[in-house]
């Protein structure tokens, strides 16, 4: 069984089967949270326990986003590979859409890199075939 796998940001993947799943959008969720922890360890004074305290609140908040994340991935790329044999993902320039200042924070968030690299080892350490299309090959 073979699967073709097209990223986006309003969907985070769309497979040739034609199944959607959403982008969670993990740092949206959390930035009211993140911006209130900023701006109590922006009023701190420099070099106080305090600062230093609300420095570990903001970095609890990073991980837990980065977290999230890393689990959505995870577990959708371990569904993909148990599903199929071949896995066919385009070849994106994250690098270069990056630079984007529209939309660099939503690519960023979504984490297509970090994606295409779980279903890269996870279909080979099964024995399944992961294949990269070049971008412009539609």
């Amino acid at each position: 069984k073979a699967i073709g796998i097209d990223l986006g940001l309003t969907d985070f993947a769309i497979t040739s089967e034609g199944s959607k799943y959403n982008n969670p959008k993990h740092f949206h969720k959390h930035a009211q949270n993140l911006k209130r922890k900023q701006q109590k360890h922006a009023r701190k004074s420099k070099g106080s326990n305090n600062r230093n305290k609300s420095r570990v609140k903001v970095a609890k908040v990073h991980a837990k986003i980065s977290r999230c994340r890393e689990d959505f991935l995870h577990k959708l790329s371990r569904k993909i590979v148990n599903e199929n044999q071949v896995i066919v993902v385009e070849n994106l320039n994250v690098k270069g859409m990056v630079r984007n200042h529209k939309l660099a924070k939503a690519i960023s968030d979504v984490g297509w890199g970090m994606f295409c690299t779980m279903l890269k080892y996870k279909a080979e350490s099964e024995g399944k075939v992961y294949l990269e299309v070049d971008r412009f090959f539609p």
